[in-house]
């Protein structure tokens, strides 16, 4: 766990203990073939890589309620197929929409889509992200046919521009402050063997997956975005907290990892981004 060395005092219990909402996480949900039977979930391909293991985005991608690509995602997908064998490409199912300003992709690959029937929405807007118009897209497919996802994963890789991997966290946020989609929905982003998303105030009981119990380099983080968290405990991890803070200048916990309990558990007074490894996703 990454701290500057300084020692804090633990906070008064009294602000924790009137936190009461609270989260069950297991996204074994998404992981297992069997689950994913029984959960409804949206996929997005955003324009980043695609590193996860085919098998996995293949049965990933065709056991999804929703799939969508946003603009140059549209372009990773089509490589993504290309690199399949004939006939994995055949199974495959088509987008159910392709969203964005359409900047990021080719005219040609657009029509080319649009031909084998897939919709194109275009959402050229430049106050908000291609990732956020896709999500508020996919709200409104919901609204009209009267249905509600579980999950949605975005698939993009968090690397290269760190304006962008900042912007998509922000579009996490705004799923909250805006209402983009059901409050009931739970939204996380993939990024090659890692699976992130915020945890709200309040107490989350985290599953952990056994291949990342087993995993000698398995890791996990609690990091501060926006805003300082004032207490945090957790039980779970090999270096807890106990009602202490997390703060940029003052603590973060990064590289952490798990004591190889199931479940981790956290109790935060203010919102965390949680990332974990989940070796699955590229083996």
């Amino acid at each position: 766990m990454t701290t500057n060395g300084l020692v804090h005092e633990h906070a008064s219990c009294k602000q924790m203990c009137n936190i009461t909402n609270s989260w069950k996480w297991d996204i074994t949900n998404i992981l297992d073939i069997e689950k994913r039977k029984n959960t409804k979930y949206a996929v997005l391909v955003l324009n980043r890589p695609i590193s996860q293991s085919q098998d996995f985005v293949k049965g990933l991608w065709n056991g999804a309620s929703f799939r969508m690509t946003v603009d140059g995602g549209t372009t990773h997908w089509n490589k993504f197929l290309k690199n399949l064998s004939f006939e994995d490409q055949q199974a495959m199912r088509l987008p159910d929409m392709i969203t964005g300003d359409f900047d990021s992709i080719t005219t040609d690959l657009l029509q080319e889509y649009k031909k084998k029937g897939c919709k194109a929405l275009h959402t050229p807007d430049q106050n908000d992200t291609d990732f956020t118009k896709a999500l508020m897209e996919l709200n409104n497919h919901c609204k009209q046919h009267e249905t509600q996802m579980d999950h949605v994963i975005a698939i993009g890789q968090n690397s290269g521009r760190i304006d962008q991997i900042l912007g998509n966290i922000q579009t996490l946020f705004l799923v909250r402050e805006r209402e983009l989609l059901s409050p009931n929905t739970k939204v996380y982003i993939m990024s090659d063997d890692t699976m992130s998303w915020l945890l709200s105030p309040g107490d989350h009981v985290i599953f952990v997956p056994e291949d990342t119990r087993s995993n000698k380099r398995a890791w996990c983080s609690l990091v501060p975005i926006g805003e300082s968290c004032e207490f945090v405990t957790t039980s779970g991890l090999k270096w807890n907290l106990n009602n202490q803070p997390l703060k940029y200048g003052v603590l973060v916990s990064t590289s952490n990892t798990f004591d190889g309990s199931e479940f981790v558990k956290i109790k935060c007074s203010h919102t965390l981004l949680w990332s974990m490894k989940v070796p699955r996703l590229t083996c």
